[in-house]
């Protein structure tokens, strides 16, 4: 049995590497009659027959069609957006919501001319607050105190 079993494998994994025969289907024939007031109809050639093959198709060809996943529609009933009343909008608020236009130091795609005081504001250097260590301080004190006394010593 065991014998057996191992043909069978055996005889199963062989069949699966040799390459696969297409079956050729019979080629058909078609009787088609055009109409007479179609274009390139021929007197002479009243009725045509068509011989029908079906092309071999080659297993390495990429894909013809790219499939895209169409976007899903919105839920059958649809979310229930919630307002708050209108209300009218005063002159203070359209200068809340006043969004300034982009400066930048490096690209200026325009060619605008920028003030001064708007490239320094884009920056962004004056929203740090500039604190001073305190050893810089005291490092400072004690240089201001060793050249007076150098200047001193010289004096003597």
């Amino acid at each position: 049995r065991t014998q057996k079993a191992l043909e069978l494998a055996l005889n199963g994994k062989m069949q699966a590497g040799v390459p696969k025969r297409a079956e050729q289907k019979e080629p058909e024939f078609i009787r088609y009659t055009p109409k007479e007031d179609a274009p390139g109809y021929n007197e002479n050639c009243r009725e045509r027959i068509i011989k029908l093959v079906e092309r071999q198709v080659d297993p390495f060809m990429p894909p013809r069609f790219k499939h895209k996943k169409v976007p899903r529609g919105p839920p059958s009933p649809p979310p229930p957006v919630h307002h708050s009343p209108a209300r009218k909008l005063t002159a203070q608020d359209q200068k809340d919501w006043k969004i300034p236009p982009c400066v930048s130091n490096w690209k200026n795609a325009k060619g605008y001319t920028i003030p001064l005081d708007k490239r320094l504001s884009a920056d962004g250097r004056n929203l740090q607050d500039v604190t001073v260590n305190d050893k810089f301080a005291a490092l400072s004190e004690d240089l201001y105190l060793a050249e007076r006394k150098a200047r001193e010593e010289i004096k003597i």
